[in-house]
Parts: structure tokens; C-alpha cells; sequence
């Protein structure tokens, strides 16, 4: 599946785009530290009948934007709602993964108008960010001198490739469900040109509750169909944060909790996960397109 690129105010934002043109149009964001490559399973199996476009988060896969560009979430908030412009979306559904979960309900709750139907799946929310592996790389990458030494000397990849310490690796259920290959990829930004590094630090840098903490008085009134689709064995993010969101989202019409499965679900079950978000998608953008 080929990237494409549309030029934004941001900068060159990268995307993956499948389905009929026609089709009720869904927005997939991922989190860090993966792409929109993520998200090529699921679009295999929603691409049917939905129109899907799955970006690259600014400072992460293949996005290009200048040194100064903000990439706090609620900029990443501004930089989705400006491409689905661009792609011709005035309104749309949205899947929300990870710290792609952050953007989104800045999106969600800032411009809920623009929302047809919300799908939040073990996904940052609240206070519960930066999980205490990225909180260690934060402070990792404030030290003088040490980020570059280690990316050049390539150790944290070789910590993901080859150790039990693996944060991928701790993030699926079985771990041969994360390939070398893929872990190879999501990391290609932080081992690039040295522009792509940057971008990738500063995202990482960029992780603060502030941005989803500012989002809970809009989600508490946010009443837009939505579905809370929770892997219950997430290292990370685990199951309760999934039923609170359910519990205090009015739109929320189901939470689903998918066992033996871990945070990187998309790596390990992603048709079944698919499955299960297709119909509602499917009946909530076809509703909005109707109305």
C-alpha cells in the first residue's frame, strides 16, 4: 500500500487513502511510535465500502513538516481537520489508537459538528499519559548529547529487535505477532535523516495529559454514536481506562472487550478487531450521509 502526500499549512502530510470515492469517509489515526502503516490490515477489510484515510502524525512515518511547526496534539487536532478539507471531507468517522487518541478528542470535542460516528480503541485518555516507558524516554531524550549517541549507535533498536525488554514486543500478546520488519519501520524516522529524527524526538517530547485532560469536559458531551473497542490484555493502556471512557461518553452505544489480545491489536488480530467496527462505521456514516 503506497503513501500519498497533500500539501497542508502544516507541511507535507503523508496518508494511506483505499475505498470507494463515494464511500462515508473514516479517518484512522495511530499513536507513537507507529505510522499510518498501522493501519493496513483494518483498511483491507473496511475498505469495501468505506473510504479510509489513515495519515502519518506529524514527527512520525513519513509526514514532512518544518522544524518549527508545533506538534502537540492539539496542533496534530488542527493538521487532521485541515486534510480531511483538503480530501474533500466536511464531515467524517473517526478510529482513534494510542496517542492518536489525544489528537482526536481535541478533534472530537472542538469541532464535534464535523463527527459522524467515533471509534476509540485502547487509546490515551484522561491522566493516564505518558505511559511509564515513553515518561523513560522522555527523559532520556532531554539529555545532552545521549539521543544521538544512541540512535546513531542504533541501541534502542537493537533493544526492540533483540531483548525481553522490547516495548513493541510487550505490547502484543504474543509476541511474534510484532515482526522485525514492521518494528524496523515504525522506527525508520528515529534512525533517518537528521531532520527525521528530530521530528520523531519532538513528538515524543510532545506527550503531556494536558491535551486529553482539556478534552473531558467536550467528551462528557459528546453525543455522536461512538464505540469503545478495548483489547483487554494492553501492557500499557489497560481495559478500566476503556470502560470509563464508555461510561462517561453520553454517544457511547457499546463497549466491546476483544481477550487475549494486547495493545498493538492491529498487529495481531486486526480483521477481528475490523470486523467488529465495519457495521457500526458502516450504519453510522451511511445515517449521516442520509441525513
Amino acid at each position: 500500500m503506497e503513501k500519498r502526500f497533500v500539501e497542508t499549512s502544516f507541511g507535507k502530510i503523508a496518508y494511506l487513502q483505499a475505498g470507494p470515492a463515494d464511500a462515508p469517509p473514516v479517518l484512522l489515526v495511530h499513536g507513537i511510535p507507529t505510522s499510518s502503516l498501522l493501519w493496513r490490515d483494518v483498511i483491507g477489510v473496511l475498505e469495501r465500502d468505506l473510504r479510509c484515510v489513515a495519515p502519518d502524525l506529524m514527527g512520525l512515518g513519513d509526514t514532512d513538516v518544518a522544524p518549527s511547526t508545533p506538534v502537540h496534539m492539539a496542533a496534530q487536532a488542527e493538521m487532521l481537520a485541515e486534510l480531511m478539507d483538503r480530501l474533500g471531507h466536511a464531515t467524517f468517522s473517526v478510529v482513534a489508537h494510542d496517542q492518536g487518541g489525544a489528537a482526536v478528542q481535541q478533534l472530537v470535542t472542538r469541532w464535534p459538528e464535523r463527527i459522524r460516528s467515533l471509534v476509540l480503541t485502547n487509546c490515551v485518555a484522561y491522566d493516564n499519559w505518558p505511559v511509564p516507558e515513553i515518561a523513560r524516554l522522555q527523559l532520556l531524550w532531554r539529555v545532552p548529547v545521549l539521543p544521538t549517541l544512541v540512535t546513531k549507535a542504533r541501541l534502542f533498536l537493537l533493544r526492540e529487535l533483540r531483548t525481553r525488554f522490547s516495548a513493541f514486543r510487550r505490547g502484543v500478546h504474543d509476541p511474534r505477532a510484532m515482526t522485525d520488519a514492521m518494528i524496523r519501520e515504525y522506527l525508520r524516522p528515529l534512525h533517518g535523516t537528521r531532520a527525521q529524527r528530530r521530528r520523531f524526538v519532538r513528538f515524543l517530547r510532545a506527550g503531556h495529559p494536558r491535551y486529553t485532560m482539556e478534552a473531558v469536559p467536550g467528551l462528557r458531551r459528546f453525543d455522536r454514536p461512538t464505540l469503545v473497542l478495548w483489547a483487554t490484555d494492553d501492557h500499557y493502556i489497560p481495559l478500566p481506562w476503556g470502560r470509563r471512557l464508555a461510561e462517561e461518553i453520553p454517544g457511547v452505544v457499546a463497549l466491546l472487550e476483544i481477550p487475549d489480545c494486547g495493545h498493538f491489536w492491529q498487529e495481531e488480530r486486526p480483521a477481528e478487531f475490523a470486523a467488529r467496527m465495519h457495521p457500526f462505521l458502516l450504519e453510522h456514516g451511511q445515517a449521516a450521509v442520509a441525513a
